[in-house]
């Protein structure tokens, strides 16, 4: 009970809002949405959809990036529990973020001179200046714990430091002392501790310990005795460095805990906000309306959001007055079922807060429930028919009826005895005709067709079949009952006549009934007629009064010309004015050669003087009353730059490339120029998708050498393309092959500035840390 979302494909909508929202949180929340049945709420929701279209249409999207969800550490704060890094860097981008869009969000309103609702969401987030400051004393940029964080760690880190470098020093010295011993001439690590790798031969030659084998055998890697000493106070350095940091991390996340409820409070603001452009962005790509609340449902040229916009047929569904009921008829597969759902979704998009396919000032009602007996399936498990299948959920609807309620209604009275189920169906829709709510009803039975214009509250419609073709057109025609087609298409596909012409004698239709349609018919078609009449009266008076605003539109340009010609005219004159001035002091100057100025210098002033004689003003070549098509090149005013026009809008708008760069600008805000350089030609735009998050970290430990150059090859690529600036490549020890392939793909690599072997906080040569260009 309530709304039937499911049967509506209202998640499939939900679905495609949900990749338009930039936040884990946003998605959710659009994963959440329900539809409203308070009109209050749902006109504050178009009242800032609204103004947040207008920072779409405008390319002046506030950006969500780098907003992460902190519900988890911040449940770990609640607790006492220390939170990572990661958790930081996260924290300190959310107040980044709050900024960011505090300004971005208050920006565009004020440079429009325009106070928008949604501003009150930008001037309620919190800046946490102090977290964050405390946070960047701690952290880098890239999450890492600074020396500086404390005086203890700094020490520490200064210890370990030299005592690493005296480590490495005697690595070193082993190294050429033995070197003749050793499979290679390097140092790596072993349970945390250097050792070096000596052939199998010569492991007993050796002074130290022998700590591990490579997986052929062939080497040994012994820690050198010269260096223990030294290997067991850089262990007891870094435990009490580890120690120093958890003990940092602790402090630093109790002062979060200080600030739990202002970063909640700007999460809210966030996921709505989020939430909201997403909304936005999608009425935008399904070039969408925000429906107008009213008692009637009038959708014009209303399309199905979830088919595809080469497919689908845009249909103008629509309520006569004093009409709450739709009886739908036509041949199978001609869209029936289609409008049904059409109705419905858009219904549920609007009572969602969002905007409809379909064109400016629809209207729509809204429902406390949308109910919905759609689809011919057979319940198996319950050993139900497709007609008990549906009875079953009729009976459901019908218990529960009501005023304000949406009832939709497909194949009604079907898979059963034609007389019994017809008259069944009339039944149903007589007492659902007693509440004060909108019905909806597909069907083949004639019978219904009848009963619809015999009763005042129904209306007909049918959905249009090419009796030339043999195909449906999938348009609605309102007013008309549709016919089945039957015997036509039998005849075109080859049936003899003489069944044909038996089987329509079969047909037998009351005098009553088809005297009773035909002056319902009459009137219906006066009615049309009258409307037809004031349609074409309001037409011919807005023809006139856009040949008004095209003669002014025309007038206003002529002024515009006139008074650039004006200001040309006065900036020349003025310019004329400063280059003699500019000459008689030169003609100064001439008499002082005296002076310390030189003739080459003197010679360089008057040739700049000279320059300031002005060029001809490249105006736009323009042509009056033109006519914008797609491909014109455009002078775009505010910009001072050259256009071409790419996709025409709505309301006057268009889509203009120049060169690289596209956004939408008015008529009135370029002019046609025949003269213009044209734009580099655009690549084809495809939709914005997200960066891709590329990690931090490659390991390829434990992957042979082909698998691991393949993976290390495609990790590169994906790190240049999300400009990541740098990266560690893990890639252990073992027999050293891991580490050969990737210096040497790295040194071939042309993306790649320069690499380095870790530090001791970053596993040493036991990865590789990489730097890209840019």
């Amino acid at each position: 009970m309530g709304f039937d979302l499911e049967i509506l494909e209202y998640d499939k909508i939900k679905t495609t809002l949900q990749s338009y929202a930039q936040t884990n949180d946003g998605k959710d929340a659009a994963k959440k949405m329900t539809p409203s049945a308070e009109e209050a709420n749902i006109q504050q929701a178009f009242k800032e959809l609204k103004e947040a279209y207008q920072y779409v249409i405008h390319d002046v999207t506030p950006g969500f990036g780098g907003i992460h969800s902190l519900s988890q550490a911040l449940n770990r704060v609640r607790i006492g529990a220390a939170i990572d890094p990661k958790d930081f860097m996260n924290i300190a981008a959310h107040i980044e973020a709050a900024a960011r869009l505090k300004r971005e969000i208050i920006k565009f309103p004020e440079s429009i001179d325009e106070t928008y609702s949604i501003m009150r969401y930008a001037e309620d987030l919190i800046i946490l200046k102090t977290l964050k400051a405390s946070i960047d004393a701690v952290f880098d940029r890239r999450g890492l714990m600074k020396d500086t964080a404390s005086n203890t760690l700094q020490t520490l880190r200064k210890q370990l430091n030299l005592t690493d470098r005296k480590i490495k020093e005697t690595l070193e010295q082993t190294l050429n002392k033995e070197s003749g011993k050793l499979t290679e001439k390097l140092f790596t690590i072993r349970y945390e501790r250097y050792v070096i790798p000596v052939k199998l031969s010569d492991k007993n030659n050796v002074k130290g310990t022998v700590l591990d084998y490579s997986s052929s055998g062939e080497t040994v890697f012994i820690e050198p005795e010269a260096i223990q000493k030294l290997t067991a106070k850089k262990l007891r350095l870094t435990q009490e460095e580890k120690q120093e940091v958890e003990r940092i991390l602790l402090t630093l996340t109790q002062e979060v805990a200080q600030y739990i409820e202002p970063l909640n409070h700007n999460t809210k603001l966030f996921t709505h906000l989020d939430l909201l452009f997403a909304k936005a962005r999608y009425g935008y790509a399904i070039e969408g309306s925000i429906p107008v609340v009213d008692k009637h449902i009038r959708f014009y040229k209303a399309r199905h959001p979830l088919i595809a916009a080469d497919d689908v047929v845009a249909n103008t569904i629509t309520f006569d007055e004093n009409k709450r009921m739709m009886v739908i008829t036509g041949s199978n597969t001609g869209g029936k079922t289609v409008t049904l759902k059409t109705i419905g979704l858009l219904t549920l998009m609007a009572q969602s807060g969002m905007m409809i396919p379909a064109l400016q000032d629809s209207t729509f009602r809204i429902f406390k429930h949308i109910r919905a007996d759609i689809g011919d399936e057979q319940s198996i498990e319950q050993s139900l028919s497709t007609f008990s299948s549906h009875l079953k959920r009729i009976v459901d609807i019908v218990d529960h009826y009501d005023d304000d309620q949406l009832i939709l209604l497909d194949e009604l009275g079907s898979g059963t005895d034609p007389k019994e189920g017809s008259s069944l169906a009339m039944s149903i829709l007589h007492h659902l005709a007693t509440k004060d709510s909108v019905i909806v009803a597909t069907t083949h039975y004639p019978e219904l067709k009848a009963f619809a214009y015999t009763e005042d509250y129904i209306m007909n419609a049918s959905v249009e079949f090419d009796e030339t073709s043999l195909k449906p057109t999938y348009k609605l025609l309102l007013r008309v009952p549709g016919e089945s087609h039957a015997f036509l298409i039998s005849k075109r596909l080859g049936l003899k006549s003489s069944i044909i012409d038996h089987a329509k004698s079969q047909v037998l239709t009351s005098r009553s009934e088809v005297s009773s349609l035909i002056d319902k018919l009459k009137k219906e078609s006066k009615q049309l007629d009258d409307m037809l009449q004031t349609y074409e009266r309001k037409n011919a008076e807005l023809s006139a009064e856009l040949e008004t605003v095209k003669q002014a539109k025309k007038k206003l340009q002529q002024e515009k010309e006139t008074l650039k010609e004006k200001i040309t005219l006065e900036s020349n004159k003025e310019l004329k004015t400063l280059r003699d001035k500019a000459k008689a002091i030169i003609a100064e100057l001439d008499h002082m050669k005296q002076t310390s100025f030189k003739e080459h210098e003197l010679a360089e002033k008057k040739h700049s003087i000279n320059a300031l004689t002005p060029k001809k003003s490249e105006e736009t070549s323009q042509t009056k009353d033109h006519t914008y098509q797609v491909g014109d090149t455009v002078y775009i005013l505010k910009y001072n730059r050259y256009g071409e026009l790419a996709k025409r809008l709505k309301d006057g708008m268009w889509s203009v490339d120049m060169g690289a760069l596209s956004s939408t600008f008015h008529e009135d805000e370029f002019e046609y120029s025949k003269t213009g350089t044209k734009p580099e030609t655009p690549q084809k735009k495809t939709p914005k998708q997200p960066k891709k998050h590329v990690q931090s970290s490659l390991d390829l430990r434990g992957m042979r050498v082909h698998e691991a150059q393949a993976e290390l090859e495609k990790y590169l690529d994906d790190c240049a393309l999300s400009k990541q600036p740098y990266a560690t490549i893990i890639h252990g020890f073992g027999t050293l092959a891991l580490r050969k392939m990737v210096k040497e793909t790295l040194n071939q690599h042309a993306l790649i500035d320069h690499h380095r072997d870790g530090e001791n906080h970053e596993g040493g040569q036991g990865a590789t840390v990489v730097y890209f260009e840019g």
